[in-house]
Formats: C-alpha cells, structure tokens, sequence
C-alpha cells in the first residue's frame, strides 16, 4: 500500500532514515499507465531552509546526474515538491555490500576470494570513471568521499553499483557538517581527509583498499569504539598485512592491499583504474572465476528465500525503515585493537565447529574400500533373504559405509541395555589401561575437518570413487583417511568437476569454493 504521493510519484515505502535525508522506494507514473520503480532521497525540512547547503546540494547533484557508467547508480531527477528537494535515482535490485557481508557471515557462506576482488574491481572502474569525468574537456575532478560499503550495491544479476555521487560533496562543504549535524564515516576516511587536507581521487582509493581488507580478513581495520580513537588510528595508518591478520589470504593479495593503504597518497595507486588493473591481473594470473555470472550465481544462491518470496508474493522486500535507522554501521565491535600480529582471527566457521568432544570419535574408513563394498551388495536382492538380513550400521552422522553383517532382531529395551553394557565395559577397559587422561585424549583427539563449497550449492559429492547420497555443498566431509582422492561435484545444468583433495592427518582445511560452468546450449 503507497504511503503518500510526492509529485508525479507514488511513495510505496519507506527504505531508511538519516540526519540528512529519508529514503522512499517509490512509482514513477507517467502517460499511458507507464510506470517505473525509483528510489527516492527526500531532503529533510529544517535543511531545505538552509540556502547553503541547498545551493551546494543542487550543483552536486547536476554533477552528479552527468554520469553515466553501468558500475555508478543513475539519477533519473532532481526537483523540488511541497518545499522540499529531493533526487530520484535508479533502483537497484539487490542490498548493500555492509548488509550483503554481514548476511552472508551469518548463513555460513562468506564472500568468495573471487567475488571480493570482482566487486571491489567492479567499484573502482565507476569511481575511475567519475574521477576522470569531464565538461567541455574541463575536469570536473569528482571526489566521493564517502565510499563505504553501505555505499557500494551489489544486484542479484551480478552488477555492482556505487551510490550517492556528489552528496557527500556537497554535504563536506556545507555549514550543517562543519558544525557536526552532518558525519562521513570515520573508519573508510583517508589519513589525509581524517587531518582535514582537501581529500583528492587517491582519498577514495584509500577507502576502497580499507573495504577490500575488512572483507578480505573478517573484521574492522580502524573502527574502535569512539570516534577520536577511531580517527587516531586512521591518521596512525599501522596496516598489518592481511594474510597475517588472517591465514586464509593468499600472501599474493598482500601487496595490492598495502599499497591502497599506504600512508602517503604519493605512494598510492594514483588513481582507482590502478586498482582496478592489479585485481584483474591476480584474478586472471591465478585463473579465479569471478565474473558477473559467478557473482550473480552467489547472490541468487545466498538470497535463495527471499527471491523465492519476492516470486511468490510478487513484491520486492525491504529491512523496516526503524530497523535500518536504529542499527549501527559499526556492528559488531571491532575485532582490531593495536598493530600487532595477528589482530584478527578468521572468523568461525558453524560447520568447523566440533559440537560433540565429548562422544568418541567416528570410525574412520577409506572411500575405496566403501565403494567396493556398496560394488559388492548392488547385484543382491536383499528382500529374497528372509532368514538373513543386512544391517546397514552407521553413526548418528549417517556417516559409516554400508557393511554386512547376520544379526538377530532385537527389542528397543534389550538394544539400549546392550549398548549401556558396551560402553559400561568400554570405560572400564581404558581406565584400567591408561586411566583417567588417557581416555579423555582418545576421545578428543583431533579429527581431520574438511569443508566443500561450490557455487552454485546443492552439488552432489564423490570422494575416492564413493558417492555420499546424503551430502551435497556446501558440506563437512565425514572423517576419513588422511591420503589423496579423486574428486568429483556434479550438479544438474552444470559441467562435473572432477579434481583431486589431499585429507590431512588432523586439523581444519578451509578450501576455496569450486566453481561449477554452466553447460552452454548446443548451437550447431
């Protein structure tokens, strides 16, 4: 149901909330039924008073209107209504690299490596484009000056949007931010800007490389918890390497990253496109698929619930207006306290996480012999055999192979007192054989923990020549064997991906996500 009209649009709900502007999705209606789905950034009253900021705001916003590049959200209009203004820009279906991140830590599938390179790529090559715009071959020397990630879009097809061009501008220069109604954010500010210098293209850059570090190691590079600790530590600019800061990534990327965070902007990638160049060549040197299809695939696999909604309901969906105003972009608290080695730890992983050290390990078995035997039992008709009968046991995992074995039916009270009896003897026995701590470290000794990913999920596993009908990606794989196996992810509409995986003997192995090609139509 619309809230209100505005004009020649129809406010349909109310997105955010801010010191400077409310946020509408709203309809665009037009001659012959035409009608088109628009955000709308409505100037708050008490500012559209203020003849200075309104005068900055219109000329930043014309700029802005001027660019046009698929990786820059568009401006469709800029006006005024019931006196206020306001700004009507494209709408992007999709969410917010803050949210997106956040969201997707929480379901358990974080950001690939690959898709974190393609989306700060993707937003450097619209902030290169903007810096360099011109009028008449006069520089308009654009400066965003708020790149964050609440600022950069990610759509569900894949695109990658930066937002709000020439607000932040025209905010900085206003008299309602000089005296504090108006903040840019502290943690994503360039030493240079953060010391009050006119902040230059290389300034966003900088911002850039702080996102592509908070996304890379899993936490806040300069956010501490109050605004002058956080500008101190940015003027500091103590930036550890992100491999050190987390394991997990490549010592390769090590470089790129500090040298968008250098201190002096004189050593910094002079301009965005030099980032953009540097992520493209690593991406490509190390084969990594991360195009837009990739990045796509992820994003309708992560937001899977809610596309399914939005096609059932027929309406997009939206975070409460309240809910956005009232959260903070700091959460959750910065894991970041001084520049010393490490200062973050990777982030645990729920299905890395061992729930039961206090039950006996699983046995262990090799997929080779489990496949044969499953080879062995598939030409028998079990159901011919009534005086035998195949006992399939497995742990409660399910993760066993089948094995054969004569047994004889017994009731539920004989079972339970038979399996009280077993472990009874079974504690007994390793008490007296090495007491007390010897029986606690054989039934917390380390187990090997392997995950597999792949995008898009759902991609039944083959490991060893044996199939897991219970596991598809992404999964932890059952205990086995420490050796070297074969592979094998296959998914429907997808080429099968066969590879090789090295089990070790003990600890946890956090592999890069497999990506799985689509199979392309047959044009002959």
């Amino acid at each position: 149901m619309a809230l209100d009209t505005f004009g020649e649009y129809r406010l349909i709900k109310r997105l955010a909330a801010g010191g400077m502007a409310e946020i509408f999705l709203a309809m665009q209606s037009g001659v012959e039924r035409f009608e088109k789905l628009v955000v709308l950034k409505r100037i708050l009253p008490h500012l559209a008073e203020n003849e200075e900021f309104v005068k900055m705001f219109l000329d930043e916003a014309r700029i802005a209107a001027r660019l046009n590049h698929p990786n820059i959200v568009q401006i469709f209009n800029l006006g005024s209504e019931a006196n206020t203004y306001f700004i009507a820009m494209e709408y992007i279906h999709g969410e917010d690299l803050r949210k997106m991140s956040k969201y997707a830590d929480a379901q358990g599938k974080p950001i690939p490596l690959p898709l974190v390179c393609r989306v700060i790529s993707d937003a450097a090559a619209g902030l290169d484009y903007a810096h360099k715009k011109t009028d008449g071959g006069r520089p308009l020397d654009i400066v965003h000056r708020d790149v964050s990630p609440q600022n950069i879009l990610v759509t569900f097809e894949g695109g990658v949007k930066v937002v709000d061009f020439g607000i932040a501008k025209a905010v900085d220069q206003s008299h309602a931010t000089r005296s504090g109604v108006l903040k840019g954010k502290y943690s994503y500010m360039s030493p240079e800007q953060a010391m009050g210098q006119t902040p230059d293209r290389r300034t966003d850059v900088f911002a850039l490389g702080v996102i592509l570090y908070e996304l890379l190691t899993g936490g806040r590079l300069f956010k501490r918890s109050s605004d002058v600790q956080t500008l101190n530590a940015v003027t500091d600019c103590l930036v550890p390497p992100p491999s050190e800061a987390n394991p997990r990534v490549p010592k390769e990327l090590d470089a790129v990253v500090l040298k968008a965070l250098t201190f002096s902007p004189e050593h910094r990638y002079q301009d965005a496109s030099q980032l953009q160049l540097a992520l493209e060549e690593y991406l490509l040197k190390n084969r990594m698929a991360s195009s837009s299809v990739h990045l796509a695939a992820y994003m309708q696999d992560l937001y899977a619930d809610r596309l399914r909604r939005e096609a059932l309901e027929g309406q997009v969906m939206f975070e409460d207006a309240e809910a956005v105003k009232s959260g903070s972009e700091d959460e959750p608290p910065p894991l970041l306290r001084k520049a010393s080695v490490p200062l973050l730890k990777p982030k645990p992983d729920p299905m890395l996480v061992d729930t039961a050290v206090s039950k006996p390990a699983p046995p262990v078995f090799d997929p080779a012999e489990a496949a044969s035997d499953a080879t062995e039992l598939a030409p028998r008709d079990l159901d011919k055999e009534p005086t035998r009968k195949v006992n399939r046991a497995h742990n409660p995992a399910g993760r066993q192979p089948i094995q054969r074995r004569v047994t004889q039916e017994f009731s539920a009270d004989a079972m339970r007192k038979r399996q009280t009896l077993a472990w009874s003897l079974l504690v007994l026995g390793a008490l007296l054989v090495g007491g007390t701590s010897s029986f606690l470290l054989w039934t917390n000794r380390p187990r090997p923990q392997v995950r597999l990913v792949s995008i898009p999920s759902g991609a039944s596993v083959t490991l060893g020549g044996y199939r897991y009908k219970e596991l598809s990606t992404p999964c932890l794989l059952p205990p086995v064997k420490a050796n070297t196996y074969e592979l094998l992810l296959e998914k429907e509409g997808y080429v099968p991906l066969k590879t090789t995986l090295t089990i070790p003997a003990n600890g946890s192995v956090e592999l890069a996500p497999y990506i799985l090609q689509p199979v392309l139509p047959d044009t002959k």
